[in-house]
């Protein structure tokens, strides 16, 4: 159902389609008041009000006095034609839904119209009463689905600047001051302060992964895939993982050849997540983490390599599902599960293998770009 009192505006300079729309109003039982640019009276407010421009140029007097539950929008009007007439209104108003009236029974045209803004598109000679009116319910119920996912998007945007600044330069405080404290505290205290740097470096990972997780969320149609020089990213991060894991060691096997892969700003940070997996949960003394890279004419395969306690044949499949971790892990399971998602979105692939004598390996497939 609609609501009881709608709010119209009709943009269109066809009389005879003008007046078949009203029509269309009244045959569906609802009360129709026509407002046109000759109407001197104030609408009474009941049934469907119907705001009735036949030019584009008497648009925005309308839209800047009444507020519209939806818009009827010709295409095709003086001054304006095609999906120009769409994104006049859509740069006018970004609340309310509107749907664009064509003439022409052309599929492409209406798909092009949505992509410009608009919640639906009619054929005229198409419309009936049911039609029109279920058109305008989901048009309204779409619009206010995609206003809360602006405003959900927005708070989140909001979160992840909180998480990727505040939080991480307080934990990076932490972590600094920690370290200071290392030759003032005695052996009775050297456990419980390696517990402190190495649960807060935990956080800003942590941090670090729900921001990227925000950050692919977010992200719009325009932020395409690009060549990414895969080198300059792993280099800077495995220089990241010695600053933050003293008590770790990564060591690069081979050089790592200057290539390009198919990915954008967030790769980073799948390699960040298997180093830091690679270090932070690993049960040795002395966790060890080695990194190569192999390349063919399509592809490259980059390969993470620990010691740690590798993880059962039986988990291998699930491990990068979201929440999965180790029934021995204090972690989350968001950091491979960041990873799965950020691979398949590059068109790659990710799995894990067990390692020689001990730990597990992780490869990492890219498309080659260059």
């Amino acid at each position: 159902m609609i609501p009881d009192e709608l709010t119209v505006l009709l943009v269109e300079d066809n009389p005879g389609d003008a007046r078949l729309l009203q029509e269309h109003f009244r045959d569906a039982e609802h009360a129709v008041t026509v407002v046109d640019d000759e109407t001197t009276e104030a609408p009474s407010g009941d049934g469907v009000t119907l705001y009735h421009c036949d030019r584009i140029s008497t648009v925005d007097q309308r839209l800047a006095d009444v507020d519209f539950d939806i818009i009827l929008l010709d295409l095709n009007l003086p001054g304006s034609h095609g999906l120009e007439t769409v994104d006049y209104v859509r740069d006018r108003t970004s609340t309310t839904p509107i749907i664009v009236l064509t003439g022409v029974p052309e599929e492409r045209l209406g798909i092009d119209a949505v992509s410009h803004g608009a919640q639906d598109y009619l054929v005229k000679d198409e419309v009936t009463p049911e039609v029109l009116l279920r058109a305008i319910r989901y048009a309204i119920e779409r619009k206010k689905t995609e206003e809360k996912l602006r405003r959900q998007t927005e708070e989140l945007r909001i979160l992840n600047q909180l998480t990727r600044h505040d939080i991480r330069n307080e934990m990076t405080l932490v972590v600094g001051r920690a370290r200071e404290l290392a030759e003032h505290v005695d052996y009775h205290g050297e456990s419980q302060l390696d517990e402190i740097i190495r649960t807060s470096n935990h956080i800003l990972q942590l941090t670090r992964s729900i921001g990227d997780i925000v950050s692919t969320v977010t992200r719009t149609e325009a932020d395409d895939l690009s060549p990414v020089a895969l080198k300059s990213v792993l280099e800077s991060e495995v220089e990241s993982v010695r600053r933050l894991y003293d008590g770790g060691s990564i060591e690069i096997r081979g050089e790592i050849p200057p290539v390009d892969v198919r990915a954008n700003d967030l790769l980073s940070s799948v390699f960040a997540n298997l180093f830091s997996n690679a270090i932070l949960y690993n049960d040795k003394e002395t966790p060890r983490v080695t990194l190569w890279v192999e390349t063919d004419d399509d592809e490259v395969t980059v390969s993470v390599a620990d010691n740690g306690p590798g993880i059962p044949d039986r988990r291998k499949e699930t491990i990068f599902g979201e929440g999965e971790q180790g029934p021995e892990s204090s972690g989350t399971g968001i950091g491979l599960y960041l990873v799965n998602q950020l691979v398949a979105q590059y068109g790659g692939d990710v799995w894990v293998e067990d390692n020689d004598p001990e730990g597990s390996v992780f490869h990492v497939t890219l498309d080659r770009l260059g």
